[in-house]
């Protein structure tokens, strides 16, 4: 094994190392937050966005705090995401609209101010029952935390072969 890839130091160089800054307290506006999930709506037929927020403060981790991170999703009027499931934890917050999620073949029906939990490895989708109104849900999930373990797993569509969810070696 390469002596490029370890290293020998004291308990008290590991922890000053290991060390990590405190957040600093951050607000995402809905004014600047709408206006990029409009945009990401990329096409009427496929009816549904999708935008992170992350703060800058936890580095590569790409969260909100170093072990959650948000979502938010859009989804038109009539729009039936397809099923899919991932290692990580999902609560969805129901910002607007009203519809149903199927939870390992479990209807869920959900209104605006509902929380609904999607287990880690749960099949699920979700359904915008409205015909005017689009729904939109905020998800706070912990994929910072399970990607940090080496234990981020994706499998979309259901029927795929999951997907593991780490990058190419650092001396590739």
């Amino acid at each position: 094994m390469s002596k490029e890839r370890t290293e020998i130091m004291s308990v008290s160089e590991f922890r000053k190392k290991t060390m990590k800054p405190r957040l600093r307290p951050a607000v995402w506006k809905w004014e600047d937050i709408y206006p990029k999930l409009k945009e990401t709506v990329a096409s009427p037929e496929k009816g549904r966005g999708t935008i992170s927020l992350v703060h800058k403060d936890t580095g590569n981790a790409y969260g909100v705090s170093p072990t959650l991170n948000v979502i938010v999703q859009v989804f038109k009027p009539g729009v039936h995401e397809h099923a899919h499931r991932h290692s990580n934890v999902a609560l969805f917050f129901v910002f607007q609209g009203q519809g149903y999620s199927i939870i390992d073949e479990e209807i869920i029906e959900w209104k605006k101010g509902d929380l609904v939990l999607a287990p880690s490895w749960s099949k699920h989708e979700h359904c915008n029952t409205s015909d005017t109104e689009d729904a939109i849900l905020i998800t706070f999930q912990d994929v910072p935390h399970v990607s940090s373990l080496g234990a981020w797993f994706f499998e979309e569509p259901i029927g795929e072969m999951p997907s593991h969810m780490v990058g190419e070696p650092l001396d590739s």
